[in-house]
């Protein structure tokens, strides 16, 4: 059996029509153990992260700034709906908020005005905008969390 092993802040970027595949022997691909950190919480938030993705079936998205992309797993949160009322027609916006690995954003951290998240959430696909998160700076995330391993971002979507 041959085996990938990724360290804990390490990952993948296929491009288009590149992928992995087994050769003759069976292909493993796992995480490296994370060297114990100067602080627990830092481990126990590791590992948070860790099990809120798989509680969520290891969702992944399509991070895209300017005409570059990458794929980065997504916790989503629920949903929200907003109505309202313009030019005698009902629109709507729908406010997401997804938390994101830290370390798959990489050096496009922090997100950036115009960055985009497609995400398929099993009735198709949508790309929302990152939206500013009304914290004091004008950020595009939130910190989760002290061990800086997961941000949370704001998008929206507008719907006629």
């Amino acid at each position: 059996m041959d085996e990938l092993i990724l360290q804990p802040d390490e990952s993948i970027i296929l491009e288009p029509g590149e992928g992995i595949h087994a050769g003759e022997a069976s292909l493993r691909i796992r995480f490296g153990e994370r060297e114990p950190g100067p602080n627990m919480f830092d481990n126990a938030e590791q590992m948070l992260w860790s099990s809120m993705k798989q509680a969520s079936g290891n969702q992944v998205a399509v991070y895209r700034r300017g005409s570059e992309s990458r794929l980065v797993c997504v916790v989503p949160e629920t949903a929200r709906s907003d109505p309202f009322g313009y030019d005698e027609r009902v629109l709507s916006t729908t406010s997401r908020l997804f938390k994101i690995g830290r370390s798959d954003l990489a050096d496009w951290f922090p997100p950036e005005d115009g960055d985009t998240l497609e995400y398929n959430d099993g009735k198709g696909t949508k790309i929302y905008e990152v939206k500013l998160t009304g914290n004091a700076g004008g950020t595009f995330f939130q910190n989760v969390g002290s061990g800086m391993v997961m941000v949370r971002i704001h998008v929206t979507e507008y719907i006629e």
